[in-house]
């Protein structure tokens, strides 16, 4: 009776599995069609990874890159498109892109697709989000500490703390990290006022609402480069 019982969950897997993975595609093919990214722009997003040895792959489950938006918190088997994967100035990295659903967009049904970028950093860290103040931001902060997102914080900095809104599991190493030239950097980059920065276990991920096209990705890297070559090595 356990054997059958086995083998039946064990099918079940199988079937779920296919089912994600079918959506998937058919959501990778439908969104291609009509969302504004031709089929040219797709074409030179693959040569572009060809051309740098890099590895892409249609649809893959992406809960490691959960823990804040634009993914859920958390999530399981939570599919994402077009997931790009290779090195950039000595770093492992990663780009892909994930469509959910928004009642404040277009409509009930209106699709909102993000671009995400992700680098690797050599050891885990405490969870820390910097991004773009918002009127909202009262009412995030009380979602945040219900849901395990973290406290919302003040560096100290005028500059910094009128530029960015700061969120972090651990406030001492916020502090250590944000510490010196790195908080000087941000606040005097132009690219760190329209490019949120979330830093979770081993990755530093930023990312922008729209589609994910072969010309931002330099861009998107260097930048998270440019950050991780400023994190103190105390942090």
């Amino acid at each position: 009776m356990n054997e059958a019982w086995e083998v039946l969950i064990f099918i079940g897997m199988i079937l779920l599995m296919a089912a994600i993975f079918g959506l998937c595609i058919w959501a990778w093919r439908s969104g291609n069609k009509r969302d504004g990214r031709s089929s040219q722009q797709w074409e030179e997003l693959i040569q572009f990874v060809e051309a740098r040895g890099w590895s892409h792959t249609a649809c893959v489950p992406g809960d490691r890159y959960c823990g804040g938006d634009p993914l859920p918190m958390k999530g399981t088997n939570i599919p994402i498109r077009d997931h790009i994967v290779g090195e950039f100035r000595g770093r492992p990295i990663s780009c892909f892109e994930y469509t959910s659903r928004d009642m404040n967009a277009d409509g009930p049904d209106s699709v909102l697709y993000s671009a995400v970028f992700a680098v690797t950093m050599p050891t885990p860290v405490p969870r820390m989000v910097i991004k773009k103040p918002r009127a909202v931001d009262k009412v995030n902060a009380r979602a945040d500490a219900l849901f395990g997102g973290g406290k919302v914080m003040e560096l100290g900095d005028p500059a910094f703390d009128e530029a960015f809104r700061l969120i972090a599991n651990d406030e001492e190493f916020a502090r250590s990290a944000l510490t010196g030239s790195m908080a000087q950097f941000l606040t005097s980059d132009p690219r760190a006022k329209g490019q949120p920065l979330r830093f979770q276990e081993n990755l530093l991920l930023t990312w922008h609402r729209g589609r994910l096209r072969a010309e931002d990705i330099d861009q998107k890297l260097n930048y998270l480069c440019d950050v991780l070559d400023r994190l103190p090595a105390q942090a």
